[in-house]
C-alpha cells in the first residue's frame, strides 16, 4: 500500500482509488490491513492507499469518516461509497468486486 503524504494527496484526487484510513495503535485496523494485502495480490492493478487519520481531519470531517479502519472508495477526489466493518476476505472480496 502507498502511504498518503501531502505529496501524494493528488494522486488520490484522479480517477479511482481504494483509500484504507486507519491510525497506527488500533488493533482492528492492523487486522483489517492483513485482509487487505491479501486483496493486494488478488487485484494488482489497483493501487491501495493508507491514509492515516491522525494527519488528515479535515479530510475525515469533510467525508464524514466516523470511525477506523475504513475502506474508501474514491473518485476523481469524492468518496463514492465506504466500508467499515472488515468482516472476512471473502466480504472484501465481493465489496472491491462491486466497486470495479
Amino acid at each position: 500500500m502507498i502511504e498518503v503524504r501531502s505529496d501524494y494527496w493528488d494522486l488520490i484526487q484522479q480517477d479511482k482509488q481504494i483509500v484504507f484510513v486507519h491510525t497506527p495503535f488500533c488493533a482492528t485496523c492492523q487486522l483489517a490491513e492483513r485482509m487487505l494485502t491479501i486483496m493486494e495480490e488478488s487485484y494488482r492493478e489497483q493501487n491501495y492507499y493508507r491514509l492515516n487519520a491522525s494527519f488528515f481531519p479535515v479530510f475525515m470531517e469533510k467525508n464524514k469518516i466516523t470511525s477506523v479502519p475504513a475502506l474508501l472508495l474514491v473518485k476523481n477526489g469524492v468518496v463514492e461509497d465506504k466500508l467499515y466493518a472488515f468482516e472476512s476476505v471473502v466480504k472484501l472480496h465481493e465489496v472491491l468486486n462491486n466497486w470495479k
